[in-house]
């Protein structure tokens, strides 16, 4: 079964948080893009994962809050 960094099981449907930094903003007048990067590499490699995803996607780690 797979396991996240901490040794605790994963499952279909759980929700998971993926630390990331944020590597440019993409400011509209309508919109804001953010382009983010894993702060750990994707095992067993050491290149990060990036993406792209709007502001409104995120949520600030310092301000985190279980829903």
């Amino acid at each position: 079964m797979p396991h996240d960094r901490d040794g605790n099981r994963l499952s279909v449907g759980d929700k998971v948080l993926v630390p990331c930094l944020v590597k440019a903003i993409h400011d509209t007048e309508d919109y804001c893009n953010v382009d983010i990067e894993t702060v750990a590499p994707m095992f067993p490699s050491d290149k990060r994962s990036a993406l792209t995803l709007n502001a409104k996607q995120l949520i600030l780690a310092a301000t985190y809050k279980e829903p």
